[in-house]
């Protein structure tokens, strides 16, 4: 028999945006690389390798999927660069879009903790 209590699902899970869907690894570390400055794919995927101290590393295939999500849905856009010897690059940018998702989806990362450090110090304490 499956016992839910009242504390299994809370004040806070009632008013999260259904329409607003947590952000994947990948997804999250790209916005962060680009809340730094605007990056080319491969300076994407230096950034996120340096943020997470070479935990996590993304490649060409995971990065190029996530941005072109990340593009549909408004919160990275991408514009060419003209370099000095006439090739272009493409950069892509954080949108006040993306900046808004990243910015809740730390909010939301915060909340977890948070229960998180809750529930196990009531473990601890019982045990």
């Amino acid at each position: 028999m499956l016992c839910i209590s009242k504390c299994d699902i809370s004040n806070y899970d009632m008013e999260v945006n259904p329409e607003v869907k947590p952000l994947s690894t990948a997804a999250l570390h790209i916005l962060l690389a680009l809340a730094e400055s605007n990056l080319h794919g491969y300076g994407i995927m230096q950034s996120v390798k340096r943020q997470s101290g070479g935990a996590y590393k993304l490649g060409p295939g995971t990065l190029y999927a996530n941005l072109d999500r990340l593009l549909a849905s408004g919160l990275v856009s991408e514009a060419e660069r003209r370099l000095k010897d006439g090739d272009t690059r493409r950069e892509y940018c954080l949108t006040a879009s993306g900046d808004r998702g990243l910015r809740a989806e730390v909010r939301r990362l915060r909340h977890v903790v948070d229960v998180a450090r809750t529930r196990l110090g009531k473990l601890e304490k019982d045990a």
